[in-house]
């Protein structure tokens, strides 16, 4: 059984408990209907709403009571990128589809989080479909209306959040399975070979530096203060001042 659960964080106590729910899961193999996201806390006209999605929904639950606002049906396999948010809109990925003439892909959908029950016809902005990119494992970030990532056929993107549209891609060689990084007006990405490469936000590509880690990154650093913490497969690393 797949649910949400809130848990009082002096003792751990249960708060609420809300079931998935059931229809959405039916089409998915077992095996699909799993997902490892964090679910993620916004605020729309004042109103919060935690935005969790799953395999074959992305569901926004009132937190104090888990209670269900909407939904969006989007049936897939696993997903494990995060929901994010800028400026109001949701953006969320699906998980693996695979449509009856063998096409694989995932979607990156955005949406107007604004509204009630099943969302997936009137809320939908748009959707960006990456053939042949599967389980999109990375967390984009976004600044100031433009969405970064790299997909699961190693193309770095930065897309513009209002349509969907890229405004430049780039072909890397390496697999990026940890979430960029916004800091002081640069893009981090971070490899599995052990590769930072910092490039300047905005809509030009252009790079910043390039660096080399002992070994793979496969987690998402962390900021702390002047300081990035970085874990690679050998090495924790705290870099930079105080």
């Amino acid at each position: 059984m797949r649910y949400i659960v809130a848990l009082d964080k002096s003792n751990g106590e249960i708060i609420w408990k809300t079931d998935r729910p059931e229809e959405p899961y039916k089409p998915l193999p077992e095996i699909g209907r799993k997902a490892y996201i964090t679910p993620l806390i916004i605020n729309i006209k004042g109103r919060d709403m935690m935005i969790s999605n799953g395999s074959a929904v992305c569901i926004a639950y009132d937190p104090n009571t888990g209670k269900e606002i909407w939904r969006v049906v989007n049936g897939a396999e696993s997903t494990i990128a995060m929901p994010f948010s800028e400026n109001g809109i949701v953006y969320s990925y699906s998980g693996f589809k695979e449509e009856n003439d063998g096409r694989k892909f995932t979607e990156l959908m955005a949406i107007n989080p604004d509204g009630n029950g099943d969302i997936t016809s009137s809320k939908v902005i748009w959707k960006k479909l990456e053939e042949l990119s599967r389980n999109q494992c990375l967390t984009p970030v976004i600044k100031d209306g433009l969405i970064y990532t790299v997909n699961t056929r190693n193309i770095m993107m930065c897309i513009d959040a209002k349509t969907g549209k890229e405004i430049w891609s780039k072909h890397v060689t390496s697999n990026y399975d940890a979430s960029p990084l916004y800091v002081n007006g640069n893009i981090w990405f971070f490899s599995v070979r052990g590769e930072a490469l910092t490039i300047k936000a905005g809509r030009e590509y252009e790079v910043v530096a390039q660096n080399k880690m002992d070994s793979g990154i496969w987690a998402t650093p962390a900021v702390l203060r002047n300081s990035m913490i970085l874990r690679t497969q050998k090495y924790l690393y705290r870099i930079g001042g105080e």
